[in-house]
């Protein structure tokens, strides 16, 4: 399992390069820097409905490092909705155990903009997440609903 990420996070490094580099002669490309909680984003609209999302989130002893895909159903308004999937690898130390893991999450939600360039973000949505101990290779897998909220700056809008 651990094989396909790493080969799926790779096809997707190559395939945001190349889309980078196309996107960036045609219209002279559209990032964002989101700040959620409790972490940061670098977002990159590959086409007007598609960006890409690389993000890092952490908290006392667990670390979060991801890449999001969204689909924007109406770019055009002051309130994008969009659905999307992330893929994150996880790390945790606890008193007694410390390890790592996995998440995949479908979202759904909103981005609303309070003026040109800045925006208010939340989206929900089931993640699959699994987890494994280091010392003991007790792993444990299992569903659970996630909620993201952040702030978001555009940079050439």
């Amino acid at each position: 399992m651990k094989n396909f990420f790493i080969r799926t996070g790779l096809i997707l490094y190559l395939l945001c390069t190349v889309s980078f580099a196309v996107r960036s002669e045609v219209n002279g490309g559209n990032f964002a820097v989101g700040l959620n909680y409790p972490g940061i984003g670098l977002k990159y609209f590959l086409t007007d409905k598609i960006p890409l999302e690389l993000k890092i989130q952490t908290d006392t002893n667990v670390t979060v490092t991801g890449l999001r895909g969204y689909y924007y159903f109406n770019p055009e308004a002051k309130t994008h909705l969009y659905a999307g999937l992330e893929m994150d690898t996880l790390s945790f130390t606890g008193e007694v155990s410390k390890g790592s893991g996995f998440a995949t999450l479908l979202f759904i939600g909103g981005e609303y903009f309070l003026g040109n360039s800045l925006s208010l973000q939340l989206d929900i949505g089931p993640a699959m997440i699994s987890l494994s101990d280091t010392d003991t290779s007790v792993s444990v897998s299992g569903m659970e609903f996630v909620a993201n909220l952040g702030i978001n700056y555009y940079f050439g809008r």
